[in-house]
């Protein structure tokens, strides 16, 4: 049985902000998890502002 995916989210510079395990149960929640992905972004935006 697969144990899932990793999802990593880098900035332009290779910097990592943000990572992600996707597991069944994850990608079960999808709004959940794209919820914990902008909110990532904005939180990146905000700091390079």
């Amino acid at each position: 049985m697969k144990q899932g995916y990793r999802l990593i989210i880098v900035d332009k510079d290779g910097v990592l902000v943000s990572e992600f395990q996707l597991t069944e149960n994850a990608l079960a929640q999808p709004e959940a998890f794209v919820a914990g992905i902008q909110a990532a972004i904005e939180q990146v935006e905000e700091e390079e502002s």
